[in-house]
C-alpha cells in the first residue's frame, strides 16, 4: 500500500481512481487516463506529496494534449486570480447563468452599512452574495466565514423590514474557489445558506460551473507574468474575455487567443 502525503500533513491510500476520473473530466479518453495512472504508479514512493503526483499528471497531459492539461490546471488557475478580480469573475460565472448582478453594492442594515461582494437576482429572488478567495487552493472556507455572512444577511433583512433600504434578500450565498470545513456545511445548510465551492454539491461546485459554461479564467493559459497582470488591469478576465480583446503584442495575442479557443 502506498502512502501519499497531502498539503494539510494528514496521509492518505493512494487511490489511482482519482488520477482517473481527474484526467477524463479534463477531456481524455479512458484509454489515454488509464495510461497516465500505470505512468504515474510506477514512479510512486510511500509519502510521496500529492502535490507531486500533480505535477507528474499535469506533463503527461502536455505531452498529449493542450486542451486537457489546462483544464486539469483549473483549480490552480483559479487561485492565480487576483483577490481584486475574483469577484469580478464570480460575477460573470452568475450572470451566464441568468442572474442579473450588481458588484460591490452599499446595504444599510438595522444596525450597520454592509459592503455586498455581489448582489444577484433571479426569478423574483435576491441573494446576498460573499465571495472568498484564496491564494492557497488546499485552505478550508471555515465555519466563521458562514457565521459572518449569517449576521449580516440578517442585519439587512432586519434592516429592510424597518425601511432602511428596498432589498429583500431571499438568502445568503457563500461562493469560494477552495473546500468548505465540515462545521461551515453543517451550518450553512441548517441555515439555509447556499455554498459553492471545489468539489462540493455536484453541479452547484465552482469547478461545474466553470466546465459547464466554459469560463476559465485567463490564467489558465501558460504565459509571461507580466503578460497576466496585464490582462487582469483591463478586466480581462475569462478566456471569453481574451477572444474578443485587442492585444498590443500580436505574437502574445495569436497565442493567447488559439489557446483560448481550445477551451471555449
Amino acid at each position: 500500500m502506498i502512502l501519499v502525503k497531502k498539503a494539510d500533513g494528514r496521509k492518505e491510500e493512494f487511490s489511482p481512481g482519482k488520477i482517473l476520473n481527474t484526467c477524463m473530466r479534463a477531456g481524455l479518453s479512458r484509454k489515454a487516463a488509464e495510461n497516465i495512472v500505470r505512468k504515474v504508479e510506477a514512479r510512486l514512493f510511500n509519502g510521496i506529496r500529492t502535490h507531486d503526483i500533480y505535477e507528474m499528471v499535469l506533463k503527461e497531459l502536455e505531452r498529449i494534449e493542450d486542451r486537457s492539461s489546462m483544464v486539469f490546471r483549473l483549480r490552480e488557475a483559479v487561485s492565480e486570480i487576483p483577490s481584486d478580480k475574483f469577484e469580478l469573475y464570480v460575477k460573470k460565472i452568475l450572470e451566464s447563468y441568468g442572474y442579473k448582478c450588481q458588484w460591490n453594492v452599499l446595504v444599510e442594515g438595522k444596525y450597520v452599512e454592509h459592503q455586498v461582494d455581489i448582489l444577484a437576482e433571479k426569478g423574483g429572488k435576491k441573494y446576498l452574495v460573499e465571495c472568498k478567495h484564496h491564494i492557497n487552493p488546499h485552505r478550508f472556507c471555515g465555519l466563521g466565514i458562514v457565521l459572518q455572512v449569517q449576521g449580516r444577511l440578517e442585519d439587512v433583512q432586519d434592516g429592510y423590514r424597518e425601511r432602511k433600504n428596498r432589498l429583500n434578500f431571499s438568502g445568503a450565498w457563500v461562493i469560494t474557489n477552495t473546500k468548505f470545513s465540515e462545521h461551515a456545511k453543517m451550518y450553512a445548510n441548517g441555515r439555509g445558506i447556499m455554498l459553492s465551492g471545489w468539489k462540493y454539491k455536484a453541479k452547484g461546485s465552482l469547478e461545474s460551473m466553470i466546465q459547464a459554461k466554459k469560463l476559465y479564467p485567463i490564467c489558465i493559459i501558460k504565459m509571461d507574468k507580466s503578460l497576466k497582470k496585464t490582462l487582469f488591469e483591463r478586466d480581462i478576465i475569462t478566456i471569453q474575455d481574451a477572444i474578443g480583446a485587442e492585444i498590443k503584442d500580436k505574437k502574445a495575442s495569436e497565442y493567447i487567443k488559439t489557446q483560448a479557443r481550445l477551451l471555449a
